[in-house]
Formats: C-alpha cells, sequence, structure tokens
C-alpha cells in the first residue's frame, strides 16, 4: 500500500483495482470477489423491489381516490346515494327519514319529534301547534340546501 492507494478499497500496489485488473485479464477473479459481486447485484435487486413496493401513490391518484363519499363509505359502510336522499326529503322530509339515512340520528330524532309531533296536535285541534308545524316546515327546507353537504361529508 502507497500514499496515492492509501485508504482506497481494492487497489492494489500498483494502482490499478483489483476489478480493473480482472475486465483487463491481468489477473484472475478471486472467488471473494465474485461473492462480492454477487451479494452487490442481490442487495441492488433487494433495494429497488423494495423501492417499488414501498413507494406512495403520487398525490393526483391520492386526490382522486379520496373523496367524502369513499371516507364515508370507509367509516360508515355502503355508500349512500344522494338521489334517494332528496326522494326521502321530499316524501317524509318532516318525519326526517332523509336524517336518519344519512346517518344523522340525533338531528334526525329531533325532525322526527317535532315534524310528527306537530301533526298529531294538529289533528288533535290543538291550534297552537301551527308555530311548531311552521318551524318544522322551515328546517325541512332549509334541508333542500343542507342535504348535499350531509351527503358529502361523514357524520360525526
Amino acid at each position: 500500500m502507497t500514499a496515492r492507494t492509501f485508504g482506497r478499497r481494492g487497489v492494489s500496489d500498483g494502482g490499478i483495482s483489483a476489478r480493473r485488473a480482472v475486465l483487463l485479464g491481468l489477473a484472475a477473479a478471486p472467488a471473494e470477489a465474485r461473492e462480492a459481486d454477487d451479494s452487490t447485484a442481490r442487495r441492488a435487486a433487494f433495494v429497488a423491489e423494495e423501492r417499488a413496493r414501498a413507494e406512495p401513490p403520487a398525490a393526483e391518484t391520492l386526490a382522486y381516490q379520496v373523496t367524502p363519499a369513499a371516507v364515508s363509505a370507509a367509516v360508515w359502510g355502503k355508500p349512500k346515494s344522494l338521489a334517494i336522499a332528496y326522494a326521502l326529503w321530499l316524501v317524509l322530509g318532516l318525519a326526517g327519514a332523509h336524517r336518519f339515512y344519512l346517518g344523522r340520528y340525533v338531528s334526525g330524532a329531533l325532525q322526527a319529534t317535532l315534524g310528527l309531533g306537530s301533526w298529531g296536535l294538529l289533528a288533535a285541534e290543538y291550534y297552537p301547534a301551527f308555530a311548531g308545524m311552521a318551524l318544522a316546515l322551515a328546517w325541512m327546507s332549509a334541508d333542500a340546501y343542507f342535504v348535499r353537504r350531509m351527503h358529502a361529508r361523514p357524520p360525526r
């Protein structure tokens, strides 16, 4: 070993590396060198395979896959149909059926109590219940706007 080759692995005293000497045909490749080349190739193949496997999806793909409906489906099961939610709002809106369908159970129960309770009191000729019915109809009308939002966001 000379000062010129100090600290350089695989370099002989002549300044030619052992690999270069083998490639030039000046020396025969020792068994250790062949094994080192094999292990280096195996390691490189392993690292490439791990990088390919662990690589996260592209940002565009991730943004495309993670939608509010997909999150709702992952957390709450089967995805809900917006058309069915609007149909329930139109037919049974005073009973809060659209809120129950979209997983808003507490507000659905409050809306059902207000709407159906007001109907029951009006059927019993308790006319101050018109105020409750007006409130229930206003809430149902506001839900025409909020059904799309409730569909897009999963319930808490």
